[in-house]
């Protein structure tokens, strides 16, 4: 089994805003993302359940930065999300996507040390995962770019130069549209 956490970069088709953060167990991506209850119907709180492929082609018109993880136990990050569906926590009221993925982390370390810490953020959760030397490899991908406006190409662009320049420098299937 595989624990990984997807860094997508930026919010929109536009190019803008912090990003979304969530984490992956084998072929499924647990996203926290619905606001204050808006799921009741499905009684996942604010977690929402993907197929890992179907994830990353939902979001396709933003880079997916995907650290795969080391020493972090596949169960206890699973049981965590599991306990936050039945306390009903919602995105906004629990806070939001990149602090629930970062305590689900959390609770999948022996010691319990993933707190990268202050207002966590898609950017602070994915450098502290590089930090903490839990990284094992990384994966990018980015299959709609060329679909983008330049503009907000541009904006996705620089902000993988500024903000996560190894994903800039080596990504393997090239940034350019």
């Amino acid at each position: 089994m595989a624990v990984r956490i997807l860094t997508l970069v930026t919010n929109g088709r536009g190019g803008t805003g912090p990003g979304h953060s969530a984490v992956a167990v084998n072929d499924k991506v647990y996203s926290f993302e619905e606001f204050l209850g808006a799921n009741t119907s499905t009684k996942t709180s604010g977690w929402k359940i993907f197929g890992f492929a179907p994830y990353l082609k939902k979001n396709g018109h933003r880079p997916a930065l995907v650290q795969w993880l080391t020493q972090v136990q596949e169960k206890r990050v699973l049981a965590y999300i599991n306990e936050s569906i039945r306390d009903d926590d919602d995105y906004g009221t629990s806070g939001v996507c990149s602090q629930q993925v970062s305590m689900a982390i959390d609770y999948g370390l022996p010691k319990r040390n993933f707190n990268p810490r202050g207002f966590d953020t898609p950017y602070g959760v994915y450098h502290h995962a590089r930090n903490k030397g839990l990284v094992q490899r990384e994966e990018y991908f980015w299959p709609n770019r060329a679909e983008l406006n330049a503009l907000a190409w541009a904006r996705i662009a620089n902000k993988l130069k500024r903000e996560y320049p190894l994903a800039y420098k080596h990504s393997k299937n090239g940034w350019t549209p």
